[in-house]
């Protein structure tokens, strides 16, 4: 054992010290490039920047090791900006610009020409234009007299200074131009030229920003190395570019629209490193999203906002209007300028309009080669060329234009125009905002008729989907545009459910704020018609909302509630506009007030229609209404609308006496089998003289609709009676398609319950 022993220490013994490594062998190549510092110094023309970095923490990393990519301007780049910038010598450049310099030359990782194309996860070239770097903007202060604009200003107490941080703590991004990015992204080597004006780009260039790269790809072993013939600064974002000195104060006003999208936020307490001192810090944010008050995107904001960080692949186009073209607009024959004197006079949502076409998904989009065609973020076509344009330069988040005009978009031109400018339709204008259908309203494609509700017209109205409620809206707008309502509810047998109901208070459940909106919007769609109304015709007009207005004596309309009610609303004022007209009205336009049974048994048709009452209700077909005389029909589905051929009684007595139905007052007495075979065959009945399809004697609408009655069903799917329609301003003709058989209205006709229109026929539907 113990010579076992000796022979293992003599083994690691000789392991350790009697086989050294040749030196020679595992030295350091003489031909491998050396770390970036001493690469800069070897190629000789990198002084000024090698003694910018001298002076800062970055010469150390960058001799030593790590991964980095360098944007180096040359000598020649620095004797240039020295004298541009009026430096006697380099020691005369302030070291605070130096250090920014060099911060914005910097960046993270090794990137050759092609890998600097590469975005995230897509690992092939083309996809990146931007890398970010090592500098990011010091605090700054503003002062509170300058914010009375903003958004929360009058809610929230600002005074004094503040400590703000402009870059909402983003790297600044560095911006390059590469062959395999342009050809990927489709625009032109010409749209170069335009957003840097004195540089041209040719086929196997690459540019930093308006730099030329006079060396490619220069390996060190700790990174790449690009050669600049120009020395570059941070630039500024799109937002505060607006105020740069060189443009005197003439994007001051569109700068001041974008504000009042913005709000002051503290950060809470941070450590400023330039003072060494722990402040409390704030930020200027600006509203972002999808509604109609709220901006495209961030101006100020580094990043590019998507469900994805899209930084390094994209950047905004932002277009700005001068004071000067500005004024000019307000001043003018525009629609706004009817309506306010003054930019600070105009509500939210029509600021947000107004600033819509000059926010751009991507900056090539008002290049050049995208003139024509330069859609703004709501997919819309701006009509934007280059001899408006005054300055143009591209910012650290995008490409800025100057231009000399004023864009305008189909919002204010169309019928969507004076519910935005007119405060008096903030409730109706929320509505159809909410409804989704704005944009379809904007469009010159279809013609609408918008008869308007002011907010103080919404008072003691119907609740669409109940037989008893009534509604009261209180809407209060504040200064910018913003709408709080509450709802008063009259009429419900559930007494709890007879109060107020507030789309602000903490205390509104959900489901409460959802009732409220959907009865409001149910409201809304019953006076927007998509068509050209004429109030001569003495016609009927189908809303949005499935029921009918009707128009008359040249300036009258009536819903199916107000001609119950024997009572209409008139025309005060007409505004024509790209896409159809929008009427001020005396009065809203009630809804239908009765379901189907409260209609045909109400006072003016139950002489007429009592028998078919009693079918539906001999039938089961009835379901009754908690604290109202009003029912409704089980096998109808409210959600569409309906026409009823309703027999009156004559027609119900030839049913029976042709032994298509029993005497419904005798089926009480039958056995269960007969009985049940009875109540059957009333049902069917009554189906057939449900037409699926909602018509009135408008000589308009025509076609083949099936009824509510199927007599087989086939691969699981109902095979319903079909029915031809001719329709004329007086009465409508309902043939059966499989038989021939035809029935023609007579008597009362266009009698408007909730979702169907009722009939009178004196002959059944076989």
């Amino acid at each position: 054992m113990m010579h076992r022993k000796s022979l293992i220490i003599l083994c690691v013994i000789m392991a350790a010290f009697g086989c050294k490594p040749d030196p020679l062998e595992y030295a350091r190549p003489d031909n491998l490039a050396g770390t970036i510092y001493t690469q800069l110094e070897s190629l000789g023309t990198f002084n000024y920047y090698l003694q910018a970095l001298d002076q800062s923490a970055y010469k150390e990393p960058l001799s030593k090791g790590g991964s980095w990519t360098i944007f180096a301007p040359e000598d020649d780049a620095f004797e240039q900006f020295m004298s541009d910038e009026g430096y006697a010598n380099f020691e005369a450049i302030p070291a605070e610009r130096l250090d920014d310099i060099l911060k914005f030359s910097i960046v993270i990782d090794g990137w050759n020409t092609t890998t600097l194309t590469y975005f995230k996860n897509r690992f092939y070239e083309g996809q990146s234009f931007r890398r970010r770097t090592q500098y990011q903007e010091p605090y700054t202060e503003i002062d509170s007299d300058t914010l009375q604009h903003i958004l929360d200003y009058n809610t929230t107490d600002y005074s004094g200074i503040y400590k703000i941080d402009p870059s909402l703590g983003r790297l600044k991004t560095v911006v390059y131009f590469l062959d395999s990015f342009i050809d990927n992204y489709g625009f032109e080597t010409t749209d170069y030229d335009f957003m840097f004006p004195g540089e041209t780009y040719n086929p196997g260039d690459m540019k930093v920003f308006d730099a030329h790269v006079t060396q490619q790809n220069v390996v060190a072993e700790n990174g790449i190395i690009y050669a600049l013939n120009k020395v570059l600064e941070p630039h500024k974002n799109l937002y505060e570019n607006l105020s740069s000195p060189e443009y005197n104060d003439k994007y001051s006003t569109f700068k001041k629209l974008l504000e009042r999208f913005s709000t002051i936020r503290s950060i809470g307490d941070v450590l400023n490193e330039e003072t060494g001192e722990t402040e409390e810090i704030f930020q200027l944010r600006f509203a972002t999203g999808l509604e109609n008050d709220y901006l495209p995107f961030n101006p100020a904001d580094e990043n590019y906002a998507t469900n994805i960080d899209g930084t390094l692949a994209y950047a905004w186009g932002l277009l700005a209007p001068t004071n000067d073209a500005l004024d000019a607009y307000l001043d003018g024959d525009s629609v706004l300028g009817r309506f306010y004197d003054s930019f600070d006079d105009m509500p939210l949502d029509v600021v947000g309009k107004f600033l819509s076409p000059y926010f751009f998904n991507n900056f090539y989009d008002i290049c050049p080669s995208s003139f024509g065609q330069s859609y703004d973020t709501s997919i819309k076509l701006v009509d934007y060329k280059a001899g408006d344009v005054v300055d143009k330069k591209f910012c650290g988040n995008g490409f800025f234009v100057g231009v000399n005009t004023v864009y305008t978009n189909n919002s204010f031109g169309t019928i969507m125009g004076p519910l935005l400018l007119d405060p008096e339709y903030a409730v109706m204008l929320r509505a159809i905002q909410n409804l989704g259908i704005d944009t379809a309203l904007e469009s010159k494609a279809v013609r609408f008729s918008i008869l308007g509700i002011k907010n103080d017209q919404f008072v003691n109205v119907a609740d669409p989907n109940s037989a008893t409620r009534m509604i009261t809206i209180v809407p209060e707008v504040s200064e910018n545009g913003f709408l709080s309502i509450t709802m008063e509810v009259t009429g419900d047998p559930d007494d709890a459910n007879n109060r107020t109901y507030a789309n602000e208070d903490s205390s509104t459940y959900s489901a409460d704020f959802a009732y409220m909106w959907t009865t409001i919007q149910d409201i809304v769609l019953n006076n927007i018609v998509d068509e050209d109304v004429d109030f001569a015709a003495n016609n009927f007009y189908q809303a949005r909302s499935g029921e009918y207005v009707y128009t008359f004596d040249g300036n009258s309309a009536a819903g199916g509630g107000d001609i119950l009610l024997n009572r209409s609303s008139q025309v005060v004022s007409t505004t024509e506009t790209d896409n159809g007209n929008f009427y001020e009205m005396s009065d809203i336009i009630e809804r239908p007030l009765e379901f189907t049974y409260g209609a045909l048994a109400n006072e003016d048709n139950v002489t007429s229609f009592s028998s078919f009452i009693e079918v539906l209700e001999t039938a089961d077909a009835l379901i009754t209404i908690i604290g109202s005389d009003d029912k409704l029909i089980n096998f109808l589905n409210l959600q569409k609308t309906f026409t009823l051929f309703a027999p009156n009684n004559a027609a119900v007595a030839q049913a029976i006496a042709d032994g298509v139905i029993v005497e419904p007052s005798t089926v009480s007495g039958l056995d269960d089998l007969n009985q049940a075979i009875a109540k059957r065959d009333l049902l069917d009945f009554a189906k057939k003289h449900f037409l699926q399809q909602s018509l009135t004697t408008d000589g308009k609408s025509t076609g083949t609709f099936p009824s509510m009655y199927f007599g087989q069903v086939i691969d699981f799917a109902p095979v319903y009676d079909q029915f031809s329609v001719v329709n004329t301003t007086s009465s409508i003709t309902l043939t059966n398609e499989a038989s021939g058989e035809s029935v023609t209205t007579n008597g009362s006709t266009n009698i408007l319950s909730k979702r169907v229109v009722i009939h009178e026929i004196n002959n059944y539907i076989k």
